[in-house]
C-alpha cells in the first residue's frame, strides 16, 4: 500500500486505550524510552523494560516499573498489550517488531514507524482533554510544530470546562425545551474583560472566545472595533451599563445570559476593563452557578493599571509610590465614607460625584494640593488627559468639557507623565 504523504490514504487508526493494569513492553532503556515512558505510567500500565543498560532518568523510575536487565529474547512480547522497541540498533528492533508479528502482538518502531503496527501521536492533555496530533510517522517536524501551536492555542481553562460540561452532560444544568421535549445541550458562558478599549489589548482568549460567540452581551463602551470581531451571524446585545447614566438593572442582565445560555447558544458576555474588577462579573458568575450552567472568565487588562499607563502616569514608582489603591466613585461621598490612604489612588467612575467625592478625600487624609488626573477615553484614539490638583479637579473637568468615562488618579505620580497621551 502506499501510505507516502502524498497519496492521502489512512493507514493508521486513531483510537486512545485503555491500559491501566495491562503489561506493557518496552526494548531499550535510552532516551527514546525515557520519553515515552511517562505517559504510559500515567495511564496505569504495567510496564516492564528488558535492556542490558539503563538510563540515569529510567533508574529514577524504577520503583514504577520491572527492568529485566538483559538483551532482548522473543518470548518476551507473550502476553503484551503493547511493544515499544526503542533500542537504537536497527536489528534488534527488527527482531522485536518480527516476534510481536509472529505472536499477533502489535508493536512500536521508534527507528522506522512504517514497519510498525501502530505510531504514537504528539499529545496535548488539559485535563481530560485530549488533543493528538500526527502525520503518520512520516513528517515528525510538522508534527511537533502543530503541537506547539495547539498548546500554545489550548489554555489551562480548559481542564476546567471539560469537568463543568461534564456535569452538564450528566444532568447538571442541561434545560429541556418543553415545547419541543428536546433537550439542550448547554453551553459554558464566558465572562470576558474587553480590556481598556483599543482592539490590539484583547486578550487572545478573548479573540478566540469572541470569534466563536453566538450571542455576545457587551457593555455600551465596548469598542466597536472590538464588536467588528464578530462573526457575521453572531447575536449583539447591548447592556446599556453607562454608570451615572441609568442602566439596565443588573438583574436583567443575569436574565438575558441565562435565557440565550439555556437555549443552547455560545454566549459571551463581553465587559470593559477585567469583569471581575468593578464589572460585576462575580455576580453574572454566581447567577450561572445558581442555574446549575457552565462558565469560565476570561481576564481583561483592567483599565485601572492600564489608562494610567497609556497616558503615560504609572501606578507605581520607586521613591514615589510603592502602594496603590483602586476604588469606586459609584458610592460618591456618602456620610463619613473614608477612602484608603495609598501613595495612589486610582478611582473608577467618579466624575459626576467629584462634589462629594473630594471633600471624602480630604477627611481621608488627601490633600487638595494633592496632585490629580483626569483621563477620558482612556486606551482609544480619542484619549484625553487633564492634569490639575485634587483641590481645582472639578472645576477643570468641567470648563474642558469631560464627559464618561473618565477615570481619575490622584497622588504624586500624576506629575511624573511628561504629558504622554495628552
Amino acid at each position: 500500500m502506499n501510505d507516502s504523504p502524498r497519496s492521502g490514504v489512512m493507514r493508521f487508526y486513531p483510537l486512545e486505550l485503555d491500559l491501566r493494569d495491562k503489561p506493557v513492553l518496552m526494548v531499550g532503556g535510552g532516551s527514546v524510552a525515557a520519553r515515552k515512558l511517562p505517559e504510559l505510567l500515567a495511564c496505569g500500565a504495567k510496564v516492564a523494560i528488558v535492556s542490558p543498560a539503563l538510563s540515569p532518568t529510567l533508574r529514577h523510575l524504577l520503583p514504577a516499573l520491572q527492568w529485566h536487565e538483559r538483551p532482548f529474547q522473543a518470548k518476551d512480547v507473550q502476553g503484551q498489550s503493547l511493544v515499544f522497541a526503542c533500542t537504537n540498533d536497527a536489528k534488534v528492533n527488527e527482531a522485536v517488531s518480527a516476534a510481536c508479528r509472529a505472536a499477533s502482538v502489535p508493536c512500536n518502531r521508534a527507528d522506522a514507524a512504517s514497519e510498525g503496527d501502530f505510531i504514537v501521536p504528539g499529545v496535548i492533555r488539559r485535563g481530560v482533554v485530549t488533543v493528538s496530533v500526527s502525520t503518520s510517522g512520516q513528517v515528525p517536524a510538522l508534527t511537533r510544530e502543530l503541537k506547539r501551536k495547539l498548546d500554545a492555542f489550548l489554555g489551562p481553562e480548559w481542564a476546567d470546562i471539560a469537568i463543568r460540561m461534564a456535569n452538564v452532560r450528566q444532568g447538571q444544568g442541561v434545560r429541556l425545551d418543553a415545547s419541543t421535549n428536546n433537550s439542550v445541550d448547554v453551553h459554558p458562558v464566558f465572562l470576558v474583560g474587553a480590556g481598556p478599549g483599543d482592539r490590539s489589548l484583547l486578550t487572545l482568549g478573548a479573540v478566540d472566545a469572541l470569534k466563536s460567540a453566538e450571542v455576545v452581551i457587551h457593555d455600551r463602551l465596548v469598542s466597536p472595533a472590538i464588536l467588528e470581531l464578530l462573526p457575521e451571524t453572531c447575536e449583539r446585545i447591548s447592556a446599556e451599563k453607562r454608570g451615572h447614566f441609568e442602566s439596565q438593572r443588573q438583574e436583567h442582565i443575569n436574565e438575558q445570559i441565562l435565557a440565550h445560555a439555556r437555549a443552547g447558544k455560545r454566549v459571551v458576555r463581553l465587559k470593559g476593563g477585567d469583569p471581575f474588577v468593578f464589572g460585576r462579573g462575580f455576580e453574572e458568575a454566581l447567577a450561572l452557578e445558581a442555574a446549575g450552567i457552565p462558565w469560565w472568565v476570561i481576564p481583561g487588562v483592567s483599565s485601572a493599571t492600564a489608562v494610567p499607563a497609556l497616558a503615560g502616569i504609572p501606578v507605581t514608582h520607586r521613591g514615589v509610590a510603592r502602594s496603590f489603591a483602586v476604588v469606586s466613585g459609584m458610592a460618591g461621598g456618602e456620610t463619613n465614607q473614608i477612602f484608603p490612604k495609598a501613595d495612589t489612588l486610582v478611582l473608577l467612575m467618579g466624575l459626576y460625584r467629584l462634589e462629594e467625592i473630594v471633600p471624602a478625600l480630604v477627611r481621608s487624609g488627601y490633600s487638595l494640593e494633592t496632585p490629580a488626573a483626569a483621563i477620558q477615553d482612556g486606551g482609544l484614539p480619542e484619549q484625553r488627559v487633564c492634569r490639575t490638583t485634587l483641590g481645582k479637579l472639578r472645576e477643570d473637568t468641567a470648563r474642558q468639557g469631560f464627559d464618561s468615562p473618565v477615570l481619575i488618579v490622584i497622588g504624586d505620580v500624576v506629575n511624573l507623565g511628561g504629558g504622554r497621551g495628552e
